[in-house]
């Protein structure tokens, strides 16, 4: 029998079962370094076993509690024709009624009374989306607002999957970090492009035809408008990336794998890989919609930021350029006013049709930026071709992680031993570390130490 800190044997790195504990205890380490390195990155999917039931609800559970406070104050317990007083006195009755409800069905269930259930089934879904109901349809003093209340509840719960399904907070974070390194890119890119189209869109800024759809166009309109345009640039990036990452999957042989790994956390598992003729595991559907999102957030971070840039620039101008007076002239209608100012000894006025005109063109321009990134060859090895890479890198410390497989962790020194856990492997009301609540070396497939087996 091998003692602690003994280097593997011959049969160990052969692909044998022994293996030293400080092996196993390391290979764990690791594996959580690269978990880690995932969530950091925008990809938690990638973890083994992360979209498992217990783990999604186990992540989901406290932004779902903040929903039903949040969605209390905004819509369900006040009223905007009620006084701060009557609307506070609203807003406890709403919650402690969930609370009530919650608790009650609990017991019945013969559950304790927590938020935090093991996992959320249908029944579990069904009585969060109909709690705010009836203290909704009160306080309005309309039914209709009962059914306004439940389907409010249930898309609140299904954006927290979603966004904490897909990681998207942490790609925001990480897409935002990376647009301050592609600053110089996309300036560069700007510099190429932009003169040509910004005299385009200032031949478009003088047309009296598209001041006068502005100036019938409201807010609901406008929304609908740009979010066509979002609409498509995302699915010409989703086009795109789909199939840059088939090709990606098709070249991750070893020799590329253990190429890409080297640079990635995923490194120190390498030594643990000792099947390498066995393929690599294919990507599952929530995997591949995780690195979708990833590629999107990439792509459009940049568009957008060049499309606010350009709004600002032809709200200057305009207010520059275009009086108010000639804009009343080619609308044949009063402007909406939202702010007037003096500017250089003069009166300004921004109008609603200024704002309107600028997110119009804008949004076009944002639409031209997301093609040349994604179709121009000159731009996109720069642009989209920097994502692919980083995904490459993803994908080769997935197939190591998946590879090296799960380790036996012995307990921390400062852990609790087995019999000091409660029945789900944490002391009682230890929530699950964010790393390693979906640690695929923390899951029910580790082997069961020995001083367990007796109990």
């Amino acid at each position: 029998m091998s003692e602690r800190g003994a280097p593997e044997s011959a049969e160990t790195l052969r692909g044998g079962s022994a293996a030293t504990p400080t092996t196993q205890v390391t290979r764990a380490a690791h594996r959580r370094s690269v978990e880690r390195w995932f969530v950091a990155r925008g990809v938690p999917q990638l973890i083994e076993g992360y979209s498992s039931e217990q783990a999604m609800d186990a992540r989901a559970t406290p932004f779902i509690g903040l929903w039903l406070v949040v969605g209390t104050i905004a819509f369900w317990g006040t009223r905007p024709d009620w006084s701060p007083t009557l609307n506070t006195l609203g807003v406890a009755a709403t919650l402690a009624w969930m609370v009530v409800v919650w608790a009650a069905v609990a017991r019945l269930r013969r559950r304790p009374a927590t938020l935090r259930p093991r996992t959320f089934d249908l029944p579990d879904i069904a009585v969060l989306a109909l709690m705010p109901a009836l203290p909704a349809a009160v306080i309005a003093g309309t039914p209709r607002e009962a059914l306004t209340a439940v389907l409010g509840a249930l898309s609140g719960i299904g954006v927290v999957y979603v966004v904490v399904g897909f990681g998207l907070a942490e790609i925001g974070r990480w897409a935002a970090g990376r647009l301050g390194q592609e600053l110089a890119g996309v300036a560069r890119l700007l510099a190429g492009t932009l003169p040509l189209l910004l005299i385009l869109v200032v031949f478009l800024l003088f047309a009296a035809e598209l001041w006068e759809a502005a100036h019938e166009l409201r807010g609901v309109e406008l929304a609908a408008v740009l979010a066509l345009l979002f609409a498509v640039a995302s699915l010409l990036i989703v086009a795109t990336f789909s199939a840059e990452l088939g090709r990606l999957e098709d070249r991750m042989d070893w020799h590329v794998i253990l190429s890409e790994a080297a640079g990635t956390p995923a490194a120190g598992l390498i030594h643990a890989v000792h099947d390498r003729d066995r393929g690599t595991a294919p990507l599952s559907a929530f995997e591949r919609m995780n690195l979708v999102f990833l590629a999107l957030f990439n792509q459009l971070l940049p568009a957008a930021f060049v499309a606010v840039t350009v709004a600002a620039a032809l709200v200057i101008f305009g207010l520059l350029v275009l009086p108010g007076a000639l804009l009343e002239s080619w609308i044949g209608a009063p402007v909406r006013v939202v702010a007037e100012f003096h500017v250089l000894g003069e009166s300004r006025t921004l109008s609603a049709e200024l704002l309107t005109v600028s997110g119009l063109l804008s949004g076009i321009v944002g639409l031209y930026f997301t093609g040349l990134e994604v179709t121009d060859p000159t731009y996109r090895g720069e642009h989209l071709g920097r994502t692919v890479s980083e995904v490459g890198r993803l994908l080769a410390a997935r197939a190591v992680y998946r590879a090296a497989g799960p380790a036996a962790e012995e307990p921390a020194a400062d852990e609790p031993r087995p019999d000091e856990r409660g029945s789900n492997g944490r002391p009682a009301g230890t929530p699950h570390p964010p790393e390693a609540a979906f640690s695929s070396s923390a899951r029910s497939r580790r082997p069961v130490s020995r001083s367990n087996r007796g109990s």
